[in-house]
């Protein structure tokens, strides 16, 4: 169908990488349902979810052109983008922003705040609203990829310091390993702390920077396997199609995980896991963690990979 006789619809998803991945199938629900998809969420994902044609067109939740919209009571104007059907508001509808959508939008407004205490899967969550509305949703589960690589990727950060296994542990896992794969060691804005600690266990050689998500996939791509915390990364890497192991501490993969054949879980046991992010910015052990050993996430990686 010609986008120019789709409807259109407007998504409010602020969020990071993870966030968004976790929506995208929405967006691609809605495009089964002959909507144009355009999207209020964080710049660089809109880069790529243009890029792959997930979404027709993408602004920043933070860009200048809609400060006013916080600040001020008036109708929305987004520039470039067209007149809605439809618009999908994962944002609580007391702040200014949504006071404004209503202002514009009214009845085609659908209100869907993201909290921290959802029971259900978050992908499930966010497609809610599409049934409530009629729209067939299709819940987008990858498969592990049929072309097989030597790449294995590790990336030991995440955005929050308490969601991270020990760097020293992953460590151990690239020696064990990089003697069956091309081991390689993703490095991003939030370990760049780090990087002298890879350099020095794992060799400049081996170890990639990615300057924006297109080019982080596009390196993605090339690999087969992957190990990470509960991050963005991850999330990208499941979507793409890598075998992932996915490491949970103190949050609650029932919730959070990404989905997909290809992603096996590694969690915790202790009792206080899964916790709250009040709890967790509070903790000084960070136990659901450290006991998570080594010598077990190996073991399940070998195990599933048969070496």
């Amino acid at each position: 169908m010609n986008s120019n006789n789709r409807k259109n619809v407007l998504i409010i998803r602020p969020g990071s990488l993870g966030d968004i991945i976790a929506t995208i199938p929405v967006f691609l629900s809605l495009k089964h349902a002959s909507f144009n998809v355009y999207l209020i969420g964080r710049e660089n994902v809109n880069r790529y979810l243009e890029y792959k044609g997930i979404i027709k067109k993408g602004i920043d939740f933070n860009d200048i052109r809609l400060v006013d919209y916080f600040h001020e009571t008036k109708k929305l104007d987004i520039p470039g983008f067209p007149n809605f059907e439809l618009v999908l508001c994962y944002i609580e509808p007391e702040c200014k922003f949504s006071q404004n959508l209503v202002l514009t939008y009214g009845n085609k407004i659908i209100f869907h705040p993201v909290s921290e205490h959802i029971s259900i899967h978050i992908t499930d969550f966010l497609l809610a609203p599409l049934k409530q509305y009629g729209i067939k949703t299709f819940c987008y589960v990858p498969t592990t990829k049929k072309i097989k690589r030597n790449i294995f990727f590790i990336h030991p950060g995440s955005g929050s310091e308490k969601k991270n296994w020990p760097r020293e542990n992953f460590a151990e896992v690239f020696k064990t390993m990089n003697k069956n794969f091309e081991c390689k060691i993703l490095i991003g804005e939030c370990e760049q702390e780090q990087k002298n600690f890879w350099i020095q266990n794992a060799g400049t050689q081996n170890i990639v920077e990615a300057q924006n998500i297109i080019s982080l996939a596009e390196v993605l791509e090339k690999g087969m396997y992957y190990v990470g915390n509960d991050s963005g990364v991850s999330h990208l890497a499941a979507f793409l199609g890598l075998q992932c192991f996915v490491i949970f501490g103190p949050t609650n993969p029932v919730i959070w995980a990404p989905r997909g054949e290809n992603v096996e879980i590694i969690k915790t046991s202790v009792e206080c896991a899964p916790c709250t992010r009040e709890k967790r910015s509070n903790c000084l052990t960070v136990m659901c963690l450290r006991e998570i050993k080594i010598h077990h996430t190996i073991s399940v990686i070998e195990r599933y990979l048969n070496l």
